[in-house]
């Protein structure tokens, strides 16, 4: 719970005491591989999620098989508060690495967050982020090129990461094999492969088998024109 205490505290002034009563609450806690689903579309989702340890993907599986990622789910974000409404789920969650998940029934959740409005609107923020990166997302896959859109994914996973971790840093850890990015970003394993290396030779990033290294984070910006406000991390005082 520290995780999901951590990522609520860079939107909103709230104590750590007012979060007690969603710490008291009864849940469980459960492990799952990479691959294996946590949330299946179509299902009617009973529980709100959050995210400990390890990364998930939200995602549409098209008829054909193919996949498409909305979005890489970190430390410390909560999902899926569609559950509160019991509607059945449009989308479906899966480990992409070994998670460790804290579940809430949705009733318990709903109940906390009514009798403590500092609660409610944390969670309102959690949604307005939510929003803005699907949002996002939107805009990186439908008009921006791959090099850009690479560049873009970097940077935001880059600031995500620094929102649960408490500190920017030039180095992000890439748990996650490329095919997941490719999914993401619309590209093949082998366009992101090749446009990663385009970024390395121009000395914008270095590449590790643990992850990227920025570089040259003001080039990186500029390329892929990334404007960091729609995280709403501003509290966080990071640089661009």
């Amino acid at each position: 719970m520290d995780s999901l205490y951590r990522r609520i505290s860079n939107y909103v002034n709230i104590d750590r005491t007012n979060f007690q009563d969603l710490f008291n609450l009864p849940s469980m806690v459960e492990t799952k591989r990479p691959g294996e689903p946590i949330v299946t579309e179509g299902d009617t989702v009973q529980h709100v999620f959050v995210i400990e340890k390890g990364w998930a993907i939200r995602f549409r599986i098209l008829d054909d098989g193919r996949r498409q990622i909305l979005n890489f789910m970190l430390p410390g974000d909560c999902f899926d508060l569609m559950s509160l409404t019991q509607a059945a789920s449009d989308h479906s969650v899966s480990a992409a690495t070994e998670v460790q998940l804290r579940k809430f029934k949705a009733a318990d959740f709903l109940n906390a967050i009514k009798t403590h409005p500092d609660l409610a609107t944390s969670f309102w923020w959690v949604a307005i982020q939510e929003e803005s990166i699907l949002r996002e997302q939107i805009i990186r896959v439908g008009r921006r090129s791959a090099r850009e859109r690479v560049a873009h994914m970097i940077l935001e996973l880059n600031r995500r990461v620094a929102a649960y971790q408490g500190q920017l840093t030039n180095f992000i850890e890439l748990p996650v094999p490329q095919s997941l990015f490719a999914d993401a970003l619309g590209l093949s394993v082998v366009h992101i492969s090749r446009t990663l290396t385009k970024l390395r030779n121009e000395g914008l990033i270095n590449t590790t088998p643990q992850g990227i290294e920025i570089l040259n984070r003001d080039s990186l910006v500029k390329l892929a024109e990334f404007d960091a406000d729609y995280l709403h991390l501003k509290r966080l005082e990071l640089v661009a």
